[in-house]
Parts: structure tokens; sequence; C-alpha cells
């Protein structure tokens, strides 16, 4: 199953889900200003995703912008705490048992260590009370490496707590490559946010519109992790529809 994310229109999503068989990673729960208005969000998206049929599977992109599970800053971290399980309260509502949350990781912000053992009794509170039909899955954005991140998930030690690569963000923000992040962390990788740019710009293009060597990328992935979850992140409906013309066309040669 390949997933595709909410950043299209409503309308051409449909055309989309009705046109391939793929899932859906739903980004609406991931705005504080719907948080914030939690019940009436939820009923309002249960009426906008009724559309979508009951096979269609979904996962969940919780909320991100200005939130520091990592920070030395006990307060900030309650409020990454309070959107988070905002983001978790709607996801029972929708039968929905994937998310993704990003590190929030920011170089050169304080030590490194100080961000790594904060952001562990972060996820360590945050996991205690959650049900074993969820997982969490921890998405790179700006980290320039993968080392904190792996001893991040090894260190939590949960069965539902993996690792969402996102190739974008590896080309723009880390000076190493994708496949050397691919090997080092291994099968600690659940989800994969697939997508292309120019190693300037997080422009989430098509597959084949960037830098980025994507059927390597996918061999890779099929060796190392064969089990993660692989979701396209463009923002483009042509690009879209010509990068899963193209996955379809190849999957079977990935070995």
């Amino acid at each position: 199953m390949i997933y595709i994310s909410q950043l299209l229109e409503q309308e051409k999503l449909l055309q989309i889900i009705s046109t391939y068989p793929v899932g859906l990673e739903v980004i609406s729960f991931s705005i504080g200003s719907i948080l914030d208005k939690l019940e009436t969000s939820i009923n309002y998206y249960e009426r906008e995703l009724s559309n979508i049929k009951e096979e269609v599977p979904l996962t969940f992109h919780g909320p991100f912008l200005d939130l520091f599970p990592g920070s030395c800053d006990e307060r900030v971290r309650q409020l990454a705490k309070e959107r988070f399980e905002a983001s978790y309260k709607a996801s029972q509502s929708f039968n929905v048992h994937q998310m993704i949350f990003h590190t929030s990781y920011i170089p050169n912000y304080y030590p490194d260590q100080y961000w790594l053992e904060n952001v562990m009794q972060f996820w360590e509170e945050f996991l205690e009370d959650k049900l074993e039909t969820h997982i969490f899955y921890i998405e790179n954005v700006l980290d320039s490496h993968w080392e904190m991140l792996k001893q991040l998930i090894d260190h939590i030690n949960h069965p539902h707590f993996k690792v969402c690569l996102d190739i974008g963000h590896v080309n723009v923000y880390s000076q190493k490559n994708v496949l050397d992040w691919i090997e080092a962390l291994g099968e600690r990788i659940g989800y994969v946010h697939l997508h292309n740019n120019d190693g300037i710009k997080d422009s989430h293009r098509g597959l084949l519109e960037g830098t980025l060597p994507i059927k390597e990328i996918l061999t890779s992935l099929k060796r190392y992790t064969p089990n993660a979850i692989w979701s396209l992140e463009i923002g483009d409906e042509k690009e879209l529809r010509d990068s899963l013309e193209w996955l379809y066309d190849i999957l079977d040669t990935l070995r």
C-alpha cells in the first residue's frame, strides 16, 4: 500500500484516491487552530472525509509548527505534549492507528546532549498511557545526521516507536546522503516520506523532479527496511500522478 499526503485540494485528492490504490496521510490535525476546537474539528472532518471509501487506510500527521518536545523549558515541552495529545485523541475518533511527529531538532541551538535527554524523557512520558494498537513515527526535518534519532529510538526501545525517514529533508538539510541514512537506521525506519528536490529547497517535487536517485533509494529501502510504509509527500497534482504511475510501473523490478 502506497500513501499520499493531504497536500492537494479535497476534490483533487478524491480523484486520485478513486484512480489509484492508495491510502491517505491526513495533515488536518497538525494545525493548532484546528486542535483548539477539537470536537468541532473532528465533526467537520468526519463529514469532509466521508466521501473517502472505507477501505482507504488513513494515517495522521501530528502537529509540528513551533513545537519543541526536546526543549530545555518544561512549559514549552508541556505545550508540545498538549498538542500531541489532542491529535492523538483525534486519531482515535477516526480509528487511525499510525501517527507521524517531527523530531523538531534545531542544529546548533543548544548542546545536542541536552536536546537528546529532554526528548527522550518527553517520549517516555508520552508513550506511557498510549494504546498498544498505535504506532508513532518520528520524522527527521532539520536533522543533519541520523545518530541522535537512532539513539532516541534505541533508548525508548518500544515496538511501536519508529523512524519516519523523510528523504527530501535529508537531501536539503543533511551532509550525509540518503543511502547512508537508510543503511544506518535499517529496520528502525517504519515509514518513509517520498519526494524530491534540488538539494537546496525543500520543495516537495515529484519523484523524478530533483537530484535524489529515487530508484536506488527505493531499492535500498526494500533491502534494509522491507516492511516500511511509503507515503508520497508531493504538492503538485500532475507530479503526484506521474510519480504514482512511475512507482507502480517499477515496483516489481525492485530487489
